[in-house]
């Protein structure tokens, strides 16, 4: 009984080791990871492409380096750290870079630089970015620039960093800051310009209500004009209206004058023929009395 329990241990031992040397001798690079393999302190072979790496156990190892991107925060002062404009004003910012390893480089990264040589490669070649960028613009221009800049100093960071296994993927700048007197000094000139644009909004205001009262006496005068205009054709049609009138009138008076002279013409022929009705073929006197209404009054006759 011994004797077996003994051989089973061994086994349990020889399996074990052969575990451990199995699990030592294989790698797995994730989707996200490129290896090398590291022999006896020697980096071996080519870069790793994600997948199952056999590998000699104890002696040879796979280093694994992520290529997504990493993060890192700078800082500019506002003192001497800080970036000089145009202008000659010092400003300070906050600068994040994401940054990862360039596959093709991956064998730079292993045997020449290590993870702290890279960020300060970094830190020092955005400084120089950033201080060469904003250089090229006013205090005032920072702000409405900020897509410029960040491209520019995006191109230069990556310029700079060519002889780098590593890659800027993103840059952003935020947080511009200045100087406390440059501050106080913003802060007058934005007075100073409230005042005036308070100066020509009152200016305006003049003018508008200036041009109201001119517009005003301009549509009074329009409106007296317009009022006697309408007076002057009332006027001119009311005299119209009595000239017409007025011929009327005395159109009506001629008719009637004619009138009255045909009336006592057909009298006189009347009175004509009346007489010549009574006409004995004596002399008639020419004066032949009427009577009120008009009928001939008989004279008796002479006596012979």
């Amino acid at each position: 009984m011994k004797k077996f329990a003994g051989k089973g241990i061994v086994t349990m031992v020889v399996l074990a080791a052969i575990a451990v040397v199995g699990y030592s001798s294989v790698t797995v690079v994730a989707p996200n990871e490129r290896g090398v393999q590291v022999t006896l302190g020697e980096v071996t072979g080519d870069v790793l492409e994600p997948g199952m790496h056999y590998h000699a156990p104890f002696i040879s190892t796979i280093r694994k380096y992520s290529i997504v991107p990493k993060g890192m925060n700078v800082t500019f002062s506002v003192g001497k750290d800080g970036a000089i404009t145009k202008d000659m004003q010092t400003v300070g910012s906050q600068v994040t870079v994401f940054y990862r390893y360039d596959g093709t480089k991956l064998m730079d990264a292993v045997k020449k630089y290590s993870e702290s040589i890279l960020e300060n490669a970094i830190t020092r070649s955005l400084v120089a970015s950033v201080k060469e960028s904003v250089g090229k613009y006013s205090i005032y221009e920072l702000v409405e620039n900020q897509d410029k800049i960040t491209s520019d100093v995006t191109t230069s960071l990556n310029a700079k960093l060519t002889e780098y296994p590593i890659e800027v993927t993103q840059l952003t700048i935020s947080n511009w800051d200045w100087s406390d007197d440059f501050d106080k000094n913003i802060k007058e000139t934005m007075n100073r310009t409230q005042q005036v644009r308070q100066a020509e909004q009152d200016l305006k205001l003049t003018e508008t209500n200036a041009q109201k009262q001119v517009a005003e006496a301009e549509a009074a005068k329009k409106a007296a004009e317009q009022t006697a205009e309408g007076e002057l054709i009332k006027a001119q049609k009311a005299a119209e209206a009595k000239r017409v009138e007025a011929d009327a009138l005395a159109y009506y008076n001629s008719k009637v004058a004619q009138n009255y002279q045909v009336e006592i013409k057909l009298k006189e022929l009347e009175i004509e023929l009346e007489k010549a009705k009574k006409w004995d073929g004596r002399q008639v006197p020419e004066y032949v009395p009427l009577t009120a209404a008009g009928g001939i009054v008989n004279l008796p006759a002479a006596k012979q």
